[in-house]
């Protein structure tokens, strides 16, 4: 077998994790009844104050605009969200949450508490630290 250099041993890696955080944002999703862990993306960036347009919500979740527009509809038809256009401006489109939509990020940020504590307990606040500024870092880097 080839030996890998070790910055691709590290983008694998990165990817391997990226597929086991997504199967289990999966099954935390489909729990409270949404369809995948981009809903759960979207339900969060919604949640944080003032108006959200579905813009916004392309920047906050590195999704699409095609991808966010169509995710937003499921959860509109769903009962998860409403969205309206001010009056006398129609370019941009706005998302808010509904009842349902807030109850179910509540019970999704319930469990999530609950699994950080199982995921991240293997690490020390400092390298809990260092891991949030690198993936970060990382994140900048490949948008």
């Amino acid at each position: 077998m080839m030996k890998q250099e070790p910055n691709l041993d590290i983008i694998m890696d990165t990817f391997k994790a990226s597929n086991l955080l997504s199967r289990w944002g999966g099954k935390l999703a489909s729990k409270c009844e949404l369809t995948s862990v981009q809903q759960w993306l979207i339900l969060g960036a919604i949640a944080q104050p003032g108006k959200t347009s579905l813009g916004d919500l392309t920047k906050d979740t590195m999704v699409t605009k095609q991808n966010i527009t169509k995710m937003v509809e499921r959860m509109k038809a769903s009962g998860l969200v409403l969205t309206y256009q001010k009056p006398g401006d129609k370019r941009y489109v706005y998302v808010e949450l509904t009842k349902l939509g807030y109850a179910r990020l509540e019970q999704l940020e319930e469990m999530r508490t609950e699994m950080d504590g199982k995921l991240l307990s293997a690490f020390t606040e400092e390298e809990l630290g260092t891991f949030s500024r690198l993936l970060n870092k990382l994140i900048d880097e490949l948008k």
